[in-house]
């Protein structure tokens, strides 16, 4: 074990040498991730509105039943309303993409209102409110890109505007009128009784909204670059075995009285050690620069990085057996880092994939790295045998590419 320790020290000086290792597994990571945060107003552009749903208003009808809406939608905490005066500035606004939607209240909304009964709002099946929003005269138009969001969207308004037509609904009828108005006359109170309670405390409240948040966006973009850029270790080790098989050095070391598994051992370890400093490197700025949260156990996040690091080093292992010049590692490392990448979720969360999909990503170890990733940092609870099962699967993956790469190394190295 003392020569794998030897070859070892060799190829960590080496590697530490290395300007384009050193920028590609530290600094491109940091870059991509911050180009990230400000690009979804999480760093240096920090947007404190970059997690709301932005709708543009176009109000026709310029009615008291039309603000109430407006004043109501407003008061949500998730969604964002702009203003614009007409329907072609707020075509405008949602082509530079100032905003998701365009909510149109048309000319008729406080007219079909007024229109409403008790019985429309239960019936599920022809009612004008369960029919759709145009039969209040209430439009919206998302981008053709943004459909998925635009129906989500329209989920959330309808239930919103269902639920602020009900009362004046329920006000015209005599038997629902008392509890209308027993309702407003308890709003009334509780308005009477938190108001002053806020008035009198203004530091508080400032302090509240300014405490800083956690930012949410990190906690996919952070784990899902860390686990792509973990791997970029199998070009950068291709090219050291490559660069060590044309000087030769290679072949004197199998001649050597060193076991083929001593050599393979201290050619892994330098990157080993350099992936798992690597992936520490980028939770930590992501903890320090963007506030990522670790978790409630972040112990767990130690065996995950150690897994992974492992999966990335035997892959690179593999591939260093299976090239022979530059041009094929370059070509078949980096179509097989951003492959395994994109069907993984590195790019996207997996929670979006279809079905299919998610069962076809866990063909990759970064699927199983993120998996566990996710188990600690977004649960309440990590779940020890989640991430044990996760983790347990990068292992098979490690060792079947070592084993494969060990016997590609030894058939190679006597031709």
């Amino acid at each position: 074990m003392m020569s794998a320790w030897h070859i070892t020290a060799k190829d960590l000086l080496l590697l530490s040498r290395d300007k384009r290792a050193l920028v590609l597994l530290l600094i491109l990571p940091l870059m991509f991730i911050s180009i990230i945060g400000m690009s979804t107003g999480q760093l240096l552009t920090r947007d404190e509105n970059s997690e709301l749903f932005k709708i543009i208003i176009v109000d026709d009808n310029e009615s008291d039943t039309s603000h109430k809406l407006i004043r109501e939608l407003s008061q949500k905490p998730e969604i964002l309303l702009l203003p614009a005066p007409s329907k072609t500035s707020a075509q405008q606004m949602l082509r530079s993409g100032d905003a998701s939607m365009i909510l149109e209240i048309g000319p008729q909304f406080e007219n079909l209102v007024d229109e409403v009964r008790v019985s429309d709002i239960f019936n599920t099946k022809s009612g004008p409110v369960t029919t759709g929003l145009a039969a209040l005269d209430l439009h919206l138009e998302t981008k053709s890109s943004a459909a998925g969001v635009g129906r989500l969207l329209e989920a959330v308004i309808r239930s919103q505007v269902i639920g602020f037509i009900a009362p004046i609904a329920a006000a015209k009828n005599p038997v629902t009128r008392a509890w209308v108005r027993s309702r407003e006359s308890d709003l009334e109170d509780e308005l009477a009784i938190t108001l002053p309670a806020v008035s009198t405390a203004p530091e508080a409240q400032t302090a509240q909204s300014t405490r800083p948040k956690p930012n949410a966006v990190y906690l996919w973009v952070v784990p899902g670059f860390t686990v792509m850029f973990a791997f970029f270790v199998i070009s950068i080790m291709a090219r050291s075995f490559i660069i060590e098989r044309d000087q030769g050095t290679l072949r004197r070391l199998m001649m050597a009285p060193i076991g083929s598994v001593s050599v393979l051992l201290g050619k892994t370890i330098p990157f080993y050690l350099t992936s798992v400093l690597q992936c520490s490197l980028l939770f930590l700025c992501g903890r320090l620069l963007f506030g990522m949260p670790w978790g409630s156990q972040p112990y767990y996040l130690i065996p995950v990085i150690l897994c992974t690091s492992a999966a990335a080093t035997s892959l690179g292992l593999l591939l260093s057996t299976l090239v022979q010049t530059d041009q094929q590692v370059s070509s078949y490392g980096t179509t097989l880092i951003l492959m395994f990448s994109s069907i993984s979720g590195c790019f996207f969360p997996r929670e979006f994939f279809p079905k299919t999909m998610r069962t076809i990503s866990l063909i990759t170890p970064h699927a199983w790295s993120l998996k566990a990733f996710d188990a600690v940092l977004t649960q309440p609870h990590a779940e020890l045998g989640l991430v044990a099962s996760c983790c347990g699967m990068l292992l098979v993956f490690t060792t079947i590419c070592f084993t494969t790469g060990w016997w590609r190394f030894r058939a190679t190295a006597q031709i």
